[in-house]
């Protein structure tokens, strides 16, 4: 096996980090094996935050729950996990990870969901394979819609919010979660 499928193969996400700072020259390579990601027409329209401050951390995971907390309950769609988050202080959607990247795409992005999705995924991969731990956190889409996030983010007004990535070294033994296997729904030949 070679050592890319190794790194796909071997890859899990991770809800618990040491607070070990990751260097900065670390976390530059993530992101530029991020930015090299497919994208659509080769616009390259992505963008990076990286939030490291763990008062702002603290603070964005808080109002990302409590926004979808509140979207949830306006849209009929009651989540009792996610009303559990909410009312919970400790609650952390960034499990105490040292580090969030935040991915923003350009007005100029002709697939920005799919250009900010291939980016985190190259960045995980990248991640790995450095022996960091990574988790995609959907919880925190909401904070697109938080002009103090936004602002803190030095977000320009032509950009929106697409994903984000918590990174750190994982503390303990990472939780290997087994693939069924691949199901292929038709082989047209």
């Amino acid at each position: 096996m070679n050592d890319t499928l190794r790194s796909i193969y071997g890859r899990s996400s991770v809800r618990k980090y040491k607070e070990d700072k990751v260097p900065e020259e670390d976390i530059r390579e993530i992101l530029k094996a991020g930015f090299h990601a497919a994208n659509g027409m080769n616009r390259q329209a992505i963008e990076f935050a990286v939030m490291e401050n763990k008062n702002s951390r603290s603070k964005y995971s808080r109002k990302a729950i409590s926004r979808l907390a509140e979207e949830a309950k306006a849209a009929g769609h009651s989540n009792p996990m996610i009303e559990r988050m909410a009312a919970d202080p400790a609650s952390d959607i960034f499990y105490g990870a040292p580090a969030v990247i935040f991915v923003f795409a350009d007005q100029n992005a002709v697939t920005p969901v799919e250009d900010g999705s291939l980016a985190v995924g190259n960045m995980m991969l990248a991640a790995h394979s450095m022996g960091y731990g990574t988790c995609f956190i959907g919880f925190a889409a909401g904070l697109g819609g938080d002009d103090e996030f936004l602002k803190e983010c030095g977000v320009p007004d032509n950009h929106r919010y697409i994903a984000s990535m918590i990174l750190g070294k994982p503390d303990g033994d990472i939780d290997k979660h087994p693939r069924s296997d691949v199901r292929v729904l038709k082989w047209i030949k």
